[in-house]
């Protein structure tokens, strides 16, 4: 038969009191998470579209490339520099201009714009027209930034042949997709600062968390979880 050891019951209480410091000690040593606070920023509508009104008042209108199509790349250099494939924000078009508008919910945009595509089959296709968006805001967290993506819902054209209205439609988002989208709304210098605390002898870094974006009729509220760090 095997020995059974008898260990006395001040010793299991001493054993019992070491575990338990142990423990404490391990816990008190663990990282604390970073306390948190909310604010809610109210950006209005008219801000957005001053910004926009601005850009054409004092910098070129904004432009991007079209992606030429396969049965299109071998025109030749003199047709590609007599009739650049591209399209170029207006102002305004046909009485419709160029704004975003704030909606129960969500964010919508008219944007008139005039372009051109070199086309194998039908030449120098030059056509204005009206692309109607929704824009919906996401939070990139790692990158501190929060941006829009940019899905056009309807188009408009004027001076392009039936047979090439869906394929100019698809050519237009592709390059809103490769130049704009995601569009930059907020950048981190913008939702992240440092606020130096003197009398402590150090600095607070506000860091966002989490953003929550509350759309209604000329106003978007931005809900905006902070973590509070300290700044090394």
């Amino acid at each position: 038969m095997g020995s059974r050891m008898n260990i006395p019951a001040r010793a299991l209480i001493v054993i019992s009191i070491l575990l338990t410091a142990i423990s404490a000690f391990g816990q008190a040593n663990q990282p604390r998470p970073p306390r948190t606070g909310e604010a809610t920023i109210t950006v209005k509508e008219q801000f957005f579209n001053s910004f926009l009104e601005a850009i054409f008042d004092n910098l070129k209108a904004p432009s991007a490339p079209l992606v030429i199509t396969d049965s299109d790349k071998n025109r030749t250099d003199e047709s590609t520099e007599s009739c650049p494939s591209a399209i170029t924000l207006q102002r305004e078009n046909n009485g419709v201009k160029t704004a975003v508008k704030f909606e129960q919910g969500k964010i919508v945009a008219p944007l008139a714009f005039s372009g051109a595509y070199n086309s194998t089959l039908l030449g120098c296709l030059q056509f204005r027209g009206v692309a109607h968006t929704e824009w919906s805001l996401e939070f990139d967290r790692s990158a501190q930034v929060l941006q829009a993506r940019i899905k056009i819902t309807d188009m408009r054209l004027e001076n392009v042949p039936s047979l090439a209205q869906s394929s100019i439609a698809t050519l237009v988002q592709s390059a809103i997709d490769a130049r704009i989208n995601p569009l930059k709304i907020l950048r981190p210098e913008q939702l992240s600062s440092v606020v130096p605390i003197a009398p402590s002898g150090g600095s607070l870094r506000l860091r966002a968390r989490e953003v929550k974006p509350e759309v209604v009729p000329g106003l978007v509220h931005l809900h905006l979880t902070y973590e509070f760090l300290p700044e090394k």
